[in-house]
């Protein structure tokens, strides 16, 4: 199995996990309320996180396939690297107890 596909079955699993733990919650405040009313509203909630993780991932698929979001995307890594670089540079010369725009001194 692909790492992608493993990526997206544990993204499933722990939506899985969350839609459990909504349904406890929801369950415990309605503990008066009839059980299939309650069954009912918590299916309901359940479905409709389902529908939009699908139709995100049918967003995020329909993306990847248009080559100019892609090239968006890359770019968009490229910067957030870019950044992440910069920063660590930044922390190095600080703990260092140089400036990064200033070249350490040879002395």
């Amino acid at each position: 199995m692909s790492t992608v596909k493993n990526g997206w079955n544990e993204v499933g699993d722990r939506f899985t996990a969350v839609g459990k733990r909504l349904a406890e919650h929801y369950a415990e405040r309605n503990e008066g309320a009839p059980a299939k009313q309650t069954q009912h509203k918590v299916e309901e909630v359940v479905r409709e996180i389902g529908d939009q993780l699908g139709r995100a991932l049918e967003a995020v698929d329909d993306t990847v396939r248009d080559d100019a979001a892609r090239e968006d995307l890359k770019q968009a890594f490229n910067a957030l690297g870019s950044a992440i670089s910069a920063t660590v540079e930044d922390a190095a010369s600080a703990i260092r107890g140089t400036n990064a725009e200033e070249p350490p001194r040879p002395d």
